[in-house]
């Protein structure tokens, strides 16, 4: 896709650990002006290169219901979404997916990812939502962060006494 950022609507900014956990990724959700909806990776603090084409929901849904059940998504599966050389991307993609929520550690299974059951719901849900000027998100707080931000209040409180 020879997007512009300018030319779509952000729909949610993201930050996850890479699968590897050896660097932080930014990436970006998007809708185009006809309401497909778009994922790109924005950035890695890690030194692998990576593209910064936008690949449509639409595309990865595609490989997704291709994939036999039961069986991990690899990031081999989404080379053919890109146009780049990278092929850190796909795995980075997959990181954001799974952030996203769009896809869950197999059961059982170490290093082995999933789609959600209800993926192409939540496409679906994404897409319908970005008519709405409301930011999309379907991605939940942590845990960790929820008690980081229960501690953080705690100190505010513990310096105002």
């Amino acid at each position: 896709m020879d997007q512009n950022t300018n030319d779509m609507k952000i729909l949610n900014k993201g930050k996850c650990k890479s699968l590897s956990g050896k660097s932080m990724l930014s990436y970006l959700i998007a809708a185009d002006a006809d309401n497909a909806i778009y994922i790109r990776i924005t950035k890695n603090t890690g030194g692998g290169f990576f593209s910064n084409e936008w690949i449509a929901m639409a595309d990865i849904q595609s490989v997704m219901e291709e994939h036999p059940p039961g069986t991990p998504v690899t990031s081999f599966m989404l080379q053919p979404l890109f146009h780049g050389k990278s092929v850190n991307t796909p795995a980075f993609l997959l990181a954001s997916l799974l952030d996203f929520n769009l896809m869950r550690p197999m059961e059982g299974k170490k290093r082995s990812l999933e789609p959600v059951e209800d993926f192409t719901s939540m496409v679906e849900k994404m897409t319908s939502s970005s008519n709405s000027s409301k930011k999309v998100t379907t991605k939940r707080p942590t845990k960790k962060a929820a008690i980081k931000k229960k501690a953080m209040a705690r100190k505010k409180t513990a310096r105002t006494v």
